[in-house]
Formats: C-alpha cells, sequence, structure tokens
C-alpha cells in the first residue's frame, strides 16, 4: 500500500479541523472521509475500507477513547491518532494504553499531520500482505456465517405463518367444511389473515431496511415532541410487560423536548429498543425509559437489567440476521423472553438514525444488563432540562 491507496479517516466536532486534515492529506494524495463525532466516525468504518483514524478525544454523543475502545474490538486492523486541545499526561498514556498509535495536540499544523500519517503508513505496510489475506479470509467467513443466519433465520420466521396458512386451508377445503360450526369457520379465517399479515410483516421490514440504506433519505421530516410520541410507545407494549410481570418506567423531561424527525420512523425506533429491553430482559424485571437534552440532540435512553452483551459482540449487534443465541435455538415470539426475530431490528434503527444526523450507543454488562441511548437533532433551541 502507498499514501495514494490509503484512506485515512478524519473524526472531530469542529469543521476547522476536519477541513485542515482534509487539505493537508489529500495534497498527499491520500483519500480522505471526514465524521462529526464517534458514532459517525463507525458508520464510515463499516462503509468503507479505512487504514488510520484521526479522532478528537472530546466530542459529543461518542469521545476520542469510547471511539478508541470500539475501534479495537471491530477493526483492529485500523491505527488510530488521538487529537487533542486538553492534553494532560494522564489522557495521553490512556490512549496509548488503548491502542492509539501516536497522540498529537491542537491546533494541529499540516506538517505534522503528514509526517504521523506517513509514519503511521510505514508501520502499517510492515506485514501488509499477511494482514490482507487474513482480512480476506475473515471476511469469507463472515458472509458464510451470515449466509447460514439467513438460511436458518428466515426458515424459522416463515416457517409458523407458512403451517398456520397451509392447516387451516386444507380446513376450509375438507369435505367436513359444512359441518363447522360459523365461530369455528370465523377462527380459521382469522388464523389465516393473522398469518398473511405475519409474512407481509416479515417481508415489509426486509425490504424497508435495504430500501432506507440505499436511499439514506427521509422525506416526511417535521417537529415532532418527544415527550408524547415516547409516552404513546411505553404505554403501547405496557401490556406485554405486565403479562411478563416486567416493571416498565417512564421518566420524562420537565420541558417539552422538539426534535426534527420522522414521525412514522422515529416511533419505529423506540418502539424497537422497549421490544429488545423486553425479550432480553427476565420476567420481573425493570426497564426504564428518560428522554433529555444532551447539547444539540433529543436523547432516548432506554436501560434494563436483562442478560446484557459481551464486550466482544457489542460491534455486532447492528449486523443484519445478529441474535444473541445460536440460531439453532431460534423462535418466533415477540413477547417472551429471548424470543427471536428476523435479527434486523438494531440494524434498521441504526439506519433510521444515521439518515437522521443522528446516532447510538450502548454500554452493555454481561449478566447485569444494557443501556441504549439514541441521538436525534433537534428542531429547535430547546431550554434545559
Amino acid at each position: 500500500m502507498n499514501e495514494n491507496s490509503a484512506t485515512v479517516l478524519v473524526v472531530d466536532d469542529e469543521e476547522v479541523i476536519r477541513n485542515i486534515c482534509s487539505r493537508s492529506l489529500s495534497s498527499r494524495g491520500y483519500n480522505v472521509l471526514l465524521a462529526e463525532n464517534g458514532a459517525q466516525g463507525l458508520e464510515k468504518l463499516r462503509e468503507s475500507q479505512v487504514d488510520i483514524v484521526f479522532t478528537d478525544y472530546k466530542m459529543p454523543i461518542m469521545n476520542g477513547i469510547e471511539l478508541l475502545e470500539r475501534v479495537r474490538f471491530d477493526f483492529p486492523h485500523v491505527e488510530v491518532i488521538m487529537m487533542t486541545a486538553f492534553a494532560t499526561i494522564e489522557s495521553a498514556i490512556q490512549a496509548m494504553k488503548n491502542g492509539a498509535y501516536d497522540f498529537i495536540l491542537k491546533p494541529v499544523k499540516p506538517d505534522q499531520i503528514r509526517l504521523v500519517t506517513d509514519k503511521c503508513l510505514e508501520k502499517i505496510n510492515l506485514g501488509e500482505e499477511n494482514k490482507v489475506l487474513k482480512a480476506a479470509n475473515l471476511k469469507l467467513l463472515e458472509l458464510q456465517e451470515m449466509k447460514n443466519k439467513f438460511i436458518a433465520i428466515t426458515s424459522h420466521e416463515f416457517r409458523t405463518p407458512v403451517s398456520h396458512l397451509k392447516g387451516y386451508v386444507e380446513i376450509l377445503n375438507d369435505e367436513y367444511y359444512d359441518e363447522l360450526s360459523e365461530d369455528d369457520k370465523k377462527q380459521c379465517m382469522r388464523v389465516i389473515v393473522n398469518s398473511i399479515s405475519d409474512l407481509e410483516s416479515l417481508i415489509s421490514n426486509m425490504h424497508d431496511l435495504i430500501n432506507l440504506k440505499k436511499t439514506r433519505t427521509l422525506r416526511n421530516i417535521s417537529e415532532i415532541v418527544l415527550n408524547d410520541l415516547v409516552l404513546h410507545c411505553v404505554d403501547a407494549q405496557e401490556i406485554i410487560a405486565k403479562k411478563r410481570k416486567l416493571q416498565l418506567t417512564f421518566v420524562n423531561a420537565k420541558s417539552e423536548i422538539v426534535v426534527a424527525a420522522d414521525q412514522v420512523q422515529l416511533e419505529a425506533v423506540v418502539d424497537e429498543l422497549i421490544r429488545n429491553a423486553i425479550k432480553f430482559t427476565p420476567d420481573g424485571g425493570e426497564i426504564k425509559i428518560t428522554i433529555m437534552i444532551e447539547g444539540d440532540y433529543g436523547v432516548i435512553t432506554v436501560q434494563d437489567c436483562g442478560i446484557g452483551i459481551k464486550d466482544s459482540e457489542q460491534g455486532k449487534i447492528f449486523e443484519k440476521f445478529y441474535e444473541v443465541q445460536s440460531t439453532d435455538h431460534h423462535r418466533t415470539s415477540r413477547e417472551e423472553f429471548l424470543g427471536g426475530g428476523m435479527g434486523l431490528g438494531l440494524s434498521y434503527v441504526q439506519t433510521i438514525l444515521e439518515a437522521h444526523g443522528g446516532g447510538i450507543k450502548v454500554s452493555s454488562q454481561k449478566g447485569v444488563g444494557s443501556e441504549f441511548k439514541v441521538f436525534f437533532p433537534l428542531q429547535i433551541k430547546n431550554p434545559e432540562v
């Protein structure tokens, strides 16, 4: 690899820093990608083959250390260079201990940026051929695993409604149809209609995810009162929570929070996060939903005391068809503990948030629980809550 083929991702919430880095590296022939925060940076890493990341130490949504930790887990071949205007010995040591290649101070200078990038690229080129072979092999294994999961999950998900359709259509076509009571006939039709609806929903979810990934645009952006929308979503899940003896708590903000969003998509995000919390929290547990303002974003937090997610798995939960349990034990249910689905939910959530210019952040501990925070841009300046 040479500098003309290397790709550098610059993650910084200051536009002037992004511009300086971009001009400095582009003049040397590097391909440059830009992101405003750590969450957007992770998405760039998933979309493109990145070699080096320059990241600010202090940013909204996800700071530089958090981004560095995620890169080390999910993209170990990528080198990270930390930038900061608030340098201390402790912060430098922390960054280097967490695997940063280097640590530079702001205000950054073009020559300094080019020099540290060139040196970093020299390190990357050492053993490049071996890394490429390993990465290619890993990608093939991941694609094979995704294919196997897709076959296993779709088989389970489609089998139930198809079996219901087959069974009840046979009943209606049976020679004893005339002997059925009107209530029996109506029950057969209800099952058939519900099964068709389930199949339509499965296909629609897959289509929506693919379509949104392609367009990355939302046409129905409007001012949404976050307080009312989240309360509506919580109320809609209350019945399921009570069946499982789960305590569903909503902590409302003191003031009205207005965000810029597509209402249908925003409801889909909130519903998915609450359903996930219900699905992975044992009966009798507690789920807490909170809304607040952080900087320029309306923030929804969904916290549970469920099974949690291992550190090594946290970077995979947004992949299509990902499931916590083995697909060999997949079972379809929207209500039961550990009930399965298509594994498209969080991938869909992430896509919606990115289309809105927002992001998602997860923190979790195995056996303790998980916390998901989603960020939507504010439509207007809101008072502190």
